[in-house]
């Protein structure tokens, strides 16, 4: 730049004033908290006329499907890489492709270290045994897992029986093939010395997003058990399911927001409760996000879960995870079919819940 041109700029400056943009390590502005309007919906599903018994006339609901819909923190970029990848936001991590996937936060995802590290009901060997699963999916090997002799593998999807279970032998189903994940996210709950984690395929072929429950006996995984949601199932969307997912804030709490584990199984339960006796009490808190399926509701300060609230139906709980220091708790049931709620729930109440239905849309009957 010659004087001349430095000169002009300088005055032109001075006259207008200088702008600069300002974003952060993801691209997104630092201008724009909230990604996408919490009014607009990009789901293709949302054209469903579905709703699993309920109707909402909530405004942010663009048809009449159950959970309503609209997205938030759309721009969320993740990068993967044929190695390891690693993430410095302690809330959420993507695993590789190709490789392991790392993060600060060992409740939700860690580097994968296979059958080499302990297994136990601390958090790390919990962890552990998470680590070891994902990289037997990953390998489409479950010998990787250190199983327990006579170790059950579950797989329920929409041909589970009702209240049942659909029992599948080691290396038959999802063992066929290998299928390195996108991003998971752990519940770590060691007075049960169990796991339940969501794991996101959105590029593999199918798509399917699984909740995974271990269990850890004797210091081996002695069950795995699987819900499996792919495409034709409860507002299915994988891609969606990964971006909403990442976007949000599921970081460790501080030791006066935590609630406990009997807290957080009751808190939850008032929401199916709710269901069938409209006088109960539900913890809703605002802002809460629900993304179910791939349908969000939205993620604005003044986003709510009460939307789109089946009546007259009782879901009782079939079994039930939760970890304090996240204030998450799995509440797996069967609503239309297989069916996890995975809920982070805070002092001021709900503030995320995630809901995956192993039920084929078409078989839906209002």
């Amino acid at each position: 730049m010659s004087l001349k041109q430095l000169l002009a700029l300088i005055v032109a400056c001075l006259l207008f004033g200088c702008s600069s943009s300002n974003s952060d390590d993801n691209g997104i502005s630092s201008s724009n908290s909230y990604g996408a309007s919490s009014s607009s919906y990009d789901d293709p599903i949302s054209s469903s006329s579905s709703n699993k018994g309920s109707s909402s006339s909530n405004a942010a609901i663009s048809s009449s499907s159950s959970k309503g819909s609209s997205s938030s923190n759309a721009a969320i970029s993740s990068s993967s890489s044929k190695g390891s990848s690693s993430s410095s936001n302690a809330a959420v991590s993507s695993s590789s492709s190709k490789g392991s996937s790392s993060s600060s936060n060992a409740a939700v995802s860690s580097s994968s270290s296979g059958t080499g590290s302990q297994i136990d009901c601390s958090r790390q060997g919990l962890t552990n045994a998470v680590n070891s699963y994902i990289e037997a999916l990953s390998a489409g090997d479950y010998t990787k897992m250190p199983l327990a002799s006579g170790a059950k593998y579950i797989e329920n999807d929409h041909n589970a029986p009702y209240n049942g279970n659909r029992t599948v032998a080691f290396g038959e189903g999802l063992w066929k093939t290998p299928l390195p994940p996108d991003h998971h996210m752990n519940l770590i709950d060691v007075e049960a010395c169990a796991t339940f984690t969501e794991v996101i395929l959105a590029n593999t072929d199918p798509q399917y997003v699984l909740g995974v429950r271990l269990t850890v006996k004797d210091n081996k995984i002695s069950e795995v058990f699987t819900v499996v949601t792919y495409d034709g199932h409860w507002l299915f969307n994988a891609k969606n399911y990964l971006r909403y997912s990442k976007a949000e804030d599921w970081s460790e709490l501080p030791v006066e927001k935590r609630l406990t584990r009997e807290r957080l199984r009751d808190d939850a339960e008032a929401y199916f409760k709710y269901f069938n006796d409209k006088s109960v009490v539900v913890p809703w808190g605002v802002p809460c996000a629900r993304l179910e399926g791939g349908a969000y509701t939205g993620d604005s300060p003044t986003s709510t879960c009460n939307v789109g609230v089946p009546d007259t139906q009782k879901i009782p709980t079939v079994w039930w995870l939760a970890d304090p220091d996240y204030g998450m708790v799995i509440l797996y049931v069967f609503f239309g079919g297989p069916d996890s709620h995975m809920f982070r729930i805070l002092p001021t109440g709900y503030r995320y819940i995630h809901t995956l239905t192993a039920m084929l849309q078409s078989s839906f009957q209002p």
